[in-house]
């Protein structure tokens, strides 16, 4: 094969097998009655199955930041995890803040478009 192109069918099977997850996470789930916490969930997962991150090993090289924390963090007796773990936070604060600023906005325009007393 052509140097580059082993990964990128790595990626694509990587990424059929994140959504065959993403898949199952989701019949999973549609049993949590609150819609924000099923959302927030099928979300982290799909960051968490899908976030890149350098493998130390092989240079020039990346791979689900999950599967390299735990190659990192078990495997290797001189592993270091802090990069995946690093990719991994990062794209959870992510999804937070972003249903956190949904939750504000939708919170701000429910109180703006509830009617008003008067006191007549």
């Amino acid at each position: 094969m052509v140097p580059g192109s082993e990964m990128f069918v790595a990626w694509i099977v990587v990424g059929v097998a994140g959504l065959a997850t993403l898949a199952g996470i989701f019949v999973l789930t549609r049993f949590i009655p609150v819609l924000w916490l099923r959302s927030l969930l099928r979300c982290l997962a799909a960051v968490w199955l899908l976030m890149p991150a350098k493998i130390q090993v092989v240079s020039g090289y990346y791979a689900p930041a999950f599967i390299v924390l735990i190659f990192e963090g078990m495997f290797r007796r001189e592993g270091d995890p802090s990069q995946a773990i690093t990719v991994l936070t990062a794209g959870t604060l992510v999804v937070v803040a972003l249903f956190l600023s949904i939750a504000a906005w939708r919170w701000h325009k429910s109180r703006n478009l509830a009617p008003v007393e008067s006191g007549h």
